[in-house]
């Protein structure tokens, strides 16, 4: 009588490539750290002198490794740069349908929150990606994308200012077309404070400059704090509901 067939043993799993150092930041998925280390390097050695592979080594894995994530430098850049610009843009198209029955929100409160959210994200900016939106060495074609992602953001802003303007009585027409980019650049500005005082030092500047946003466009002392509020409750909501991109 044959005996009973044995069974084959079983193929070993493969393993991942296996790191070349320890993870710096376990909390950060590989492909966030690469774009971490990218981020640093970029910053003080800029982006023509960094190479993949030191990028590969400050994260702790094989330069093939990498490849596996962003098919060469100028992929990991344009990752990077999305994420100064990208999410406010996406907020303030959500807010034109945020409102009752799916409408509009008021234009003063849509202007506080997009405010709030923008600088937000100014502040908690973890990779210094403001410093790599301003590194000389890159080509102006890396910067498409987010030129006009920024010309986007920008736009809602004029458009909520002179919104609320109009509201006000104001005769928008007749303003020099630069009034309307004031609150732009008062929110962008927060960037030189990031590195000024400790979070709550920080934290209370930015509170002043969504409240100030509101009377560069004539907003009433007294229904500031209450459009304040209902903005952050706006950006809160926001992140709460709408899967943010990577």
């Amino acid at each position: 009588m044959a005996e009973p067939a044995q069974d084959a043993p079983a193929a070993p799993r493969r393993r991942g490539r296996p790191r070349s150092a320890p993870r710096a930041n376990s909390s950060l998925s590989t492909r966030e750290e690469i774009l971490a280390a990218a981020a640093s390097l970029f910053g003080s050695q800029g982006y023509t002198e960094t190479t993949t592979r030191q990028i590969a080594d400050a994260v702790g894995i094989k330069q093939a490794s990498l490849y596996y994530h962003f098919a060469d430098k100028s992929q990991i850049l344009r990752s990077l740069l999305k994420g100064t610009v990208a999410p406010s843009v996406q907020f303030a198209d959500w807010l034109g349908t945020a409102g009752p029955g799916g409408g509009a929100v008021d234009p003063a409160v849509a202007l506080a929150g997009l405010a709030r959210y923008d600088l937000d994200g100014l502040l908690r900016d973890r990779w210094n990606l403001h410093v790599v939106y301003r590194l000389l060495d890159i080509a102006e074609t890396e910067f498409a994308e987010t030129r006009e992602s920024q010309v986007a953001l920008r736009g809602h802003y004029r458009s909520l200012c002179a919104a609320v303007l109009t509201r006000q009585g104001v005769d928008v027409a007749a303003l020099p077309g630069a009034d309307l980019e004031l609150v732009f650049g008062l929110v962008e500005g927060i960037i030189s404070q990031r590195q000024w005082g400790d979070d709550g030092t920080r934290a209370a500047y930015a509170d002043a400059v969504v409240r100030g946003c509101l009377r560069l466009v004539h907003v009433p002392e007294p229904e500031i704090a209450g459009a304040v509020a209902a903005g952050t409750a706006l950006a809160a909501r926001f992140r709460a509901e709408v899967p943010q991109p990577d």
